[in-house]
């Protein structure tokens, strides 16, 4: 394989982005080396990443119902979600029962963790029904997690929303549900800047007319964003400062690791970073 079949040219995204700045080592890895895992097994995602995508698609399910102009069930996305976890707990209990091995508090129980995957999905989906989607009152439906590629000074650029809508008041509304815990200090600007330039793009050139909220279906909270000239400005120079760096630096060595135990001990490809092995083994070590 030659380094341009490498690169695949990797399209700019706010997730893309965000794995570079937290581990360069890890995003030339996930994205620019398509080599064999070399024998490794599949990666299984975490029990709370699973939940996260089965929140999601219950959701999804559930605007798709929408969109057609039918009524939207809480009975119906909940079993659905309970459905898909009780097959995940089943399929993977070996290793989840690994993963959190016997407490203070007593022995692991396979069953008593299902049911609390399941009951931490019923209630993000009570408070999507219960407080987030009264907020869409006399929204008009535009489109819901459709893959969309656009170019930004030539760069290719990707986006999945989650929802996009017009309100009442004749906004164009981008939303994206947020099932991990709320984090009043997290910096979601990246991603919220994205979506407002893929809205300017493709939608609305009217600035004061755009809406980015990302809603917390947890917490049932909106962090919500109208923005400006100089946010549209910033991701446009990200997207191709980034896009550069990646089209021109083709070896793994261009891609520093910023290894820590935390962040090593859970990637995926621990088993090619022998930075990462390193701080993890060194623990591992220390703990014996």
């Amino acid at each position: 394989m030659d380094d341009s079949e490498q690169l695949a040219h990797v399209n700019w995204s706010a997730s893309a982005a965000r794995l570079f700045e937290e581990c360069p080592r890890r995003f030339f890895y996930r994205y620019q080396q398509s080599e064999s895992t070399g024998g490794h097994s599949e990666y299984t995602p975490t029990p709370g990443v699973y939940l996260g995508t089965v929140v999601h698609k219950s959701l999804s399910a559930q605007i798709a119902r929408w969109a057609r102009g039918e009524n939207i069930h809480l009975q119906t996305a909940t079993d659905y979600a309970r459905d898909k976890l009780e097959w995940y707990v089943e399929a993977n209990a070996e290793e989840i029962a690994d993963r959190n091995g016997d407490t203070d508090e007593g022995e692991f129980n396979i069953d008593s963790f299902a049911h609390s995957l399941i009951r931490t999905a019923r209630e993000h989906i009570k408070q999507f029904f219960r407080v987030i989607w009264p907020h869409f009152e006399g929204h008009r439906y535009i489109a819901h997690e459709t893959r969309q590629t656009f170019d930004i000074a030539e760069e290719p650029v990707t986006v999945q929303p989650d929802l996009c809508t017009r309100s009442a008041e004749g906004d164009f509304v981008v939303t994206d549900w947020k099932t991990g815990a709320y984090d009043r200090f997290s910096n979601p600007t990246i991603q919220m800047q994205a979506y407002a330039l893929y809205a300017h793009e493709a939608y609305e050139p009217e600035f004061r007319r755009i809406r980015v909220q990302l809603v917390h279906t947890g917490s049932g909270e909106f962090d919500r964003m109208v923005p400006t000239r100089d946010d549209i400005r910033r991701v446009r120079e990200r997207i191709t400062n980034e896009r550069s760096f990646w089209n021109s630096q083709r070896d793994v060595g261009s891609y520093e690791t910023d290894p820590t135990v935390k962040k090593c001990s859970q990637c995926s490809y621990l088993h090619r970073c022998t930075d990462g092995q390193a701080v993890v083994g060194d623990t591992q070590n220390q703990s014996k």
